[in-house]
């Protein structure tokens, strides 16, 4: 087969001194005998030199490709990687971390030896981001893996490898989700999802964790209040669009009485519960650093709440559960057709 075997894909934007850290973990990487791969940075419109530095960056074990998507949002740009890439293995990584040397070995096996479709990968926080209050629910609201659990059926792409087939099926991230967009999460999630329901085999490894080095600003609760209402927005885009969602799938489990019939409703009662909740923890609304579950949960419902109300009026953009976006903010990929491929744009 010409060309390299596996790309390891990882889109960026403006976090050029995290991003010289990451590739210096890729060029440390041990590849399997009689596998080669190249690495493709994907520069969403960062304004701080990124493109210039990836231009001239050279690793001793694979070659470095910048391509460039200047449309803001890594639904684009994971798409862009996806079809940027030469390799049948496609590895996901973010640009802030750091890969163990045995990464792409271990996160390339099970495809090579025919067992899985997909692979997800771990990924653990930075010693020196470790906090005394953090809990699992923050350290996986800052993409620590390791702690979503050995039954979390969905991989994210801050260590996730597939084969080039599954594009037959699942061709696109949603552009319209994913940090940077209109809706600031769950793009992976919901990627994840449809590989799932194609039929896709998923397998785990978990002795490969990447660690993560996000920015210490994501530490604040200003930065995890931020996080709520993004994914508040976002659940709701996908329960509208992509579940279809009836009033039954909205009932809180803890509060039967919370049915989305009557949405306006139930804002009402959230923001009073967050205020009264507000008033009674006047330490938890005072802290700097981290949040309490409570009050994420409760402006997370509010998020929701509020996006709902302005999507359920709105054409769904995909069938129930669908596999392949329809209508909204389409993705440029490219598709077959009368044995010629061919880009359809989006609109």
């Amino acid at each position: 087969m010409s060309g390299p075997n596996l790309s390891i894909l990882i889109c960026t934007r403006d976090r050029l001194e995290a991003l010289k850290e990451t590739l210096a973990s890729v060029g440390r990487l041990a590849l399997p005998p009689g596998l080669t791969a190249e690495l493709v940075v994907v520069d969403n419109g960062s304004t701080d030199g990124t493109a210039a530095w990836v231009r001239s960056a050279r690793l001793p074990n694979m070659p470095v490709r910048l391509v460039e998507e200047l449309r803001p949002g890594t639904g684009y740009a994971r798409t862009t990687a996806l079809y940027a890439a030469r390799g049948e293995i496609l590895l996901f990584t973010d640009d802030d971390v750091r890969l163990p040397p045995r990464w792409a070995d271990a996160m390339t096996a099970p495809i090579r030896a025919g067992l899985a479709d997909v692979v997800g990968g771990t990924s653990v926080l930075a010693p020196h981001l470790e906090r005394p209050w953090m809990t699992p629910f923050h350290r996986v609201n800052l993409s620590v893996s390791v702690e979503r659990g050995a039954g979390d059926p969905h991989p994210i792409t801050i260590s996730m490898a597939l084969h080039r087939r599954v594009l037959e099926k699942v061709p696109a991230f949603d552009p319209e989700l994913g940090p940077g967009s209109t809706y600031g999460f769950q793009e992976d999630t919901l990627f994840a999802k449809q590989l799932i329901l194609a039929g896709f085999r998923v397998v785990w490894v978990r002795d490969v964790p990447v660690e993560h080095h996000p920015d210490a600003a994501r530490l604040t609760r200003r930065a995890f209040l931020a996080a709520a209402r993004r994914r508040g927005r976002a659940m709701a885009y996908l329960r509208h669009h992509w579940q279809h969602g009836t009033e039954a799938d909205f009932t809180h489990r803890k509060h039967p009485w919370e049915v989305w019939r009557v949405p306006r409703v139930v804002l009402v009662k959230r923001w009073l519960h967050l205020g009264l909740w507000r008033l009674t923890h006047p330490r938890a609304v005072r802290r700097t650093e981290g949040i309490d579950p409570v009050e994420f949960g409760l402006v997370n419902q509010l998020a929701q709440i509020r996006q709902y109300l302005r999507e359920r009026g709105r054409p769904r953009h995909y069938d129930r559960y669908g596999l392949v976006k329809k209508r909204g903010v389409l993705p440029d990929v490219p598709v077959r057709r009368d044995a010629q491929t061919v880009r359809e744009a989006g609109r």
